[in-house]
């Protein structure tokens, strides 16, 4: 019998309790969990402030936190590199193609459901291959009914407003000690406009 796969994208820019109610709600719903750290070849960006080194480090210890030192017995970290630019509309089909074969070499199955809290358009339009789409149940979470709201945009800004307390609220422990290296990193980058 195949075993049920849950799919989680983010960057992770940086982890937040979103985050972490999907990562919940996908594992009480599947055998094993994929968590992909997106953007992983971008550092020093408006979007993507924070290396892959940092953000790795924060989620492991986070899961190892929340879930136990045999975290990796059900959920399974991987990082995944962009190869396009994310305002490039027109290769919304391919980054699906990409995305979707990655998945695939990673659990070794082609069924998944797929985890999103953003608008659902979008990640609808990564996949419309007749071929891909009929495989990915797609689990999508209105961001404003969870969490307050939280997002990571709002969480960069409170580190250049020094605004500890809302970012106390909103991330792990793990973020909160590295608040020094990260907002560091966030005051390269300045104010923030885009969400995620």
């Amino acid at each position: 019998m195949n075993e049920k796969i849950g799919v989680f994208l983010s960057r992770m820019q940086p982890l937040h309790i979103g985050h972490l109610g999907m990562i919940d709600k996908a594992l009480s719903e599947n055998d094993k969990v994929i968590i992909l750290i997106g953007s992983s070849n971008k550092r020093g960006t408006i979007r993507n402030p924070i290396g892959i080194e940092i953000r790795h480090e924060i989620l492991k210890e986070t899961l190892e936190d929340k879930y136990g030192k045999d975290y990796e017995t059900k959920i399974q970290v991987k990082e995944l590199p962009d190869w396009s630019e994310e305002t490039d509309i027109a290769s919304n089909l391919e980054w699906g193609r990409y995305l979707y074969y990655n998945i695939v070499e990673i659990s070794g199955e082609r069924n998944f459901s797929m985890y999103f809290s953003d608008e659902p358009e979008i990640i609808e339009n990564w996949f419309q291959d007749e071929i891909i789409r009929p495989r990915i149940e797609i689990k999508t979470f209105e961001r404003n009914n969870m969490f307050e709201a939280v997002s990571s945009t709002k969480i960069r800004n409170a580190f250049l407003d020094d605004d500890k307390e809302y970012i106390e609220k909103s991330v792990p422990n793990a973020v909160m000690k590295r608040y020094d290296e990260i907002l560091q990193q966030m005051r390269q980058m300045g104010r923030f406009s885009l969400s995620h």
